[in-house]
């Protein structure tokens, strides 16, 4: 399969690309590692703590949860067609960890726009490794979908 519009290959990468760390985070709540689901923290922005456990705050935020997904997708589809397939992994994990991790989760939501704001160790390594992950699959789908051209 090739998709050679790079908006459509960054959303659809983006999207399947949050399955294998929806998956590690799944497993991180449930082992007893980290608190919070990250569509728990995503649909705080919206709703208090106790209602993203209901089936619709539960909804609400895995939407909230895929729109930085593709907005990723998006970026790091043309990170990669500038700079070429070289490194591709590290380019995936550069762009994941500082847009999505620095910028959303550290910065944006201690300013108080998120009603769940993770402090401890184990959550915010969870959700660490977690984009890890993303950024992994993410530059992984791009390179293996994307057709690299210079322009």
């Amino acid at each position: 399969m090739m998709i050679r519009d790079r908006i459509a290959l960054g959303v659809v990468a983006g999207l399947l690309a949050t399955i294998p760390s929806l998956i590690v985070n799944i497993i991180s709540v449930n082992l007893g590692f980290a608190r919070w689901y990250s569509h728990q923290i995503g649909g705080s922005i919206y709703l208090h703590p106790g209602l993203t456990d209901s089936p619709q705050g539960v909804i609400l935020g895995l939407l909230v949860w895929i729109i930085p997904a593709m907005i990723l997708g998006v970026i790091t589809s043309y990170v990669i067609k500038v700079t070429g397939e070289d490194f591709w992994w590290l380019k995936g994990i550069a762009v994941t960890l500082t847009c999505m991790y620095l910028i959303i989760y550290g910065f944006l939501y201690s300013l108080g726009g998120a009603r769940i704001v993770p402090f401890d160790f184990a959550t915010n390594i969870s959700i660490y490794i977690e984009n890890v992950i993303y950024g992994l699959t993410l530059a992984y789908l791009i390179k293996r979908w994307g057709k690299v051209t210079t322009s």
